[in-house]
């Protein structure tokens, strides 16, 4: 057994607030347009140059382990803002520190914690509703604007994962991958979206996207409950013996869902399951038209299938699998576009013979299904260390430039949340307790931060006259661009946030301070020293 070191108190908070302090500091200057580089040594002692605030937040590790607990609990709370929104690290780790920095300087004032933690969570909802009335549509050109800002102010990348949403729509894909011909480009292909996440975690292969990536994996596709593991004998089989991995899409059985986890990565097995969309007739249509494009043969109980007649008919592929929490997306190769704009044709005649307008709108639910578009970002760079680099910045610019297409735009450069700030900084909020108007306004009053930190960042002090007259007189929505010294409306300038990233970043700072505030005893592991070691 583990032996434990434990801190009470104040002693332990204090220990987690140096931590969060370290982590903090280190991201926090890469914030904005004027932020600063960072420089990791991997475990080989190569350099890895950086601006981007996930890859700085995982490389910090602590020596000191309660230390340690704070900084990795900080580090959680920005990976989710950046899972969720796919930017908005380095905003979180700013507005948290600013919060738990009020709360050590009115740690004496607050009699009840759990009261001051709920006026820090109920600020942050009046912050995301007060955010939700300030968006706007993102427009062609604003989505350039929010792809050039996400990728670290590179026009050319921008231009690049902007025209790629242009060209797939809304509601189609966009990936990266590494280019093989030393150049950068867009390839676009057909794809086909489920709207179906992975089945466990164990699945997940890309740690930074927290995705599951396949290339030319083998397909199951299932419409009855497979209840017992040995009835896909046969294809976990095949995916060992051909070393590729397997997609399963039917509904499992529990116990067959744990056997899958389990096994993964065991006995050089790769595997993804996912259930099905839909129920009854829909659900067999819609995985009727997966097999046709797949070239899977569907595992029915009108066949009469059972698990001795499975065999490599039953077997489908395709290019590419990419499956997150929430989607998974099929990539398909040309003989297998082939296959699906056959199915997209004869679902568009269907639709034009059909008056029936149940009927129609089942048959548009499907063909949306198969219509959409998977446009890839292929990378290349002059060495590892400027290909990592730009990696980061071009999956940072994807993440963020759908999260801006799916819930709209807010001022950026911090301002969004400046508005905010004046807006309900004055509100007042009735009978509450003393504790809990002090936890509401540790949040509130940590609004300005983000936007202080992109001012410094740029070498511009906070004191500065000039800058500060401008503030006094300012409206909804202006600011300072940094880059060029001027002064006006924020979204007009080009200078945007995704409102899915402020929102998140806020929720989730909130949750860190709420969990520093509120944490009473920090039970750590003992580190053993090199010269006890040796006993």
């Amino acid at each position: 057994m583990i032996e434990k070191e434990i801190v009470f108190g104040n002693d332990g908070r204090i220990k987690l607030k140096r931590g969060i302090d370290i982590l903090a500091e280190a991201v926090s200057s890469t914030l904005g347009a004027s932020g600063k580089t960072v420089i990791i040594e991997d475990q080989f002692g190569n350099p890895h140059i950086t601006k981007d605030g996930v890859t700085v937040a995982n490389s910090i590790l602590l020596s000191d382990p309660v230390e340690n607990l704070g900084c990795s609990i900080l580090k959680q709370a920005s990976q989710k803002t950046a899972s969720e929104a796919g930017d908005g690290t380095t905003t979180s780790c700013v507005i948290a520190k600013s919060i738990i920095d009020k709360c050590f300087d009115q740690i004496d004032e607050i009699e009840n914690v759990t009261q001051a933690k709920e006026g820090i969570e109920y600020a942050a909802r009046e912050v995301v509703k007060t955010l939700e009335k300030m968006k706007t549509v993102v427009t062609d050109e604003k989505l350039l604007q929010v792809a050039t800002i996400s990728a670290n102010g590179d026009e050319y990348l921008g231009k690049m994962i902007a025209d790629a949403y242009l060209t797939v729509g809304k509601d189609g894909v966009v990936t990266m991958d590494e280019s093989s011909t030393g150049l950068d480009y867009t390839e676009v292909t057909n794809g086909t979206k489920i709207q179906r996440g992975y089945g466990t975690p164990f699945s997940v292969n890309n740690l930074r996207s927290k995705s599951v990536e396949y290339q030319n994996p083998l397909i199951v596709i299932s419409n009855m409950k497979i209840d017992m593991h040995e009835k896909l004998h046969f294809a976990f089989e095949q995916s060992i013996k051909q070393k590729r991995p397997l997609l399963i899409i039917s509904e499992l059985d529990d116990r067959v869902k744990l056997f899958v986890a389990q096994n993964i990565n065991k006995k050089n097995l790769t595997a993804n399951f996912l259930d099905p969309e839909g129920i009854g007739l829909k659900r067999f249509e819609l995985l009727e038209d997966l097999c046709l494009m797949t070239g899977a043969k569907m595992i029915s109980e009108m066949s009469g299938d059972s698990s001795q007649n499975i065999n490599e008919d039953y077997l489908g592929t395709c290019r590419q699998m990419i499956s997150n929490s929430t989607e998974t997306i099929l990539v398909f190769d040309e003989e297998e576009n082939n296959k699906k704009n056959e199915v997209i044709e004869w679902l568009n005649s269907e639709i034009r013979l059909t008056a029936n307008r149940s009927d129609k709108w089942h048959l548009q639910d499907r063909l949306s299904k198969l219509a959409g578009g998977v446009a890839t970002i292929k990378i290349a760079g002059n060495s590892e260390v400027e290909l990592k680099e730009k990696k980061d910045r071009v999956d940072d610019s994807i993440h963020a430039t759908k999260a801006a297409l799916e819930e709209g735009i807010v001022a950026g450069g911090g301002v969004a949340l400046l508005d905010v700030h004046e807006k309900i900084s004055k509100k007042t909020l009735g009978n509450r307790s003393t504790s809990f108007l002090i936890g509401y306004k540790m949040l509130i009053e940590s609004l300005p931060s983000a936007w202080n930190k992109i001012v410094t960042n740029s070498g511009l002090s906070l004191d500065d006259e000039n800058l500060n007259n401008l503030m006094l007189k300012r409206k909804l929505r202006q600011g300072l661009d940094v880059k060029s010294r001027k002064f006006g409306n924020m979204i007009k300038m080009g200078i945007i946030d995704p409102f899915k990233v402020t929102k998140n970043a806020v929720l989730n700072s909130a949750s860190v301070a709420s969990i520093i505030l509120t944490t009473s005893c920090v039970i750590s592991n003992k580190r053993i020293k090199k010269d006890e070691s040796s006993r």
